[in-house]
């Protein structure tokens, strides 16, 4: 079982590629970056998860090596999705931090996902681009999870190992 993989350099390095990938010819300094993580109730963690800790620290870990590739973005965002129900969720939601941008130019990055799934395709690429587009978004751009790429497959096997 591999548990957890947040801290290491070769799957994050396959995050700051998949980062620039999304980026194609658009100048990061002109953009916000979000990473957008799903959603846990906030009592889970209250109760001592190491979810909102984990996550926190792997945004740092990207935004480092973003740094050393001198890779910039006009801000750096942590965004939660997938809440339902009456509980309190972690946040703040994506609807939240997409609403309050003043710059609406963005990248986000699913970090807490691998593949991309059904839920996060639908939230990132369509629920909430909506909802960029309606707030006047010039640029809504969703990174690609590292599904079955081979850096993934080379990070999976160094788990392994």
């Amino acid at each position: 079982m591999i548990d957890r993989f947040f801290e290491s350099e070769s799957y994050n390095r396959l995050l700051v590629k998949k980062i620039k990938e999304a980026l194609e010819e658009n100048d990061p300094t002109q953009m916000e970056l979000i990473f957008s993580a799903h959603s846990l109730p906030q009592k889970i963690i209250t109760n001592g998860d190491p979810y909102e800790r984990e996550i926190s620290l792997h945004v740092k870990l990207v935004e480092q090596l973003l740094e050393k590739e001198n890779v910039h973005f006009k801000a750096v965002h942590l965004a939660y999705q997938s809440k339902l129900g009456p509980v309190k969720w972690l946040e703040p939601s994506m609807e939240e931090k997409l609403s309050t941008l003043e710059n609406k130019n963005a990248l986000i990055v699913p970090i807490s996902f691998t593949i991309d799934n059904s839920e996060t395709e639908f939230e990132l690429s369509m629920e909430y681009a909506e909802l960029a587009h309606k707030l006047g978004f010039e640029r809504y751009i969703v990174a690609k999870c590292p599904n079955d790429d081979e850096a993934f497959v080379e990070c999976i096997k160094g788990f392994i190992a």
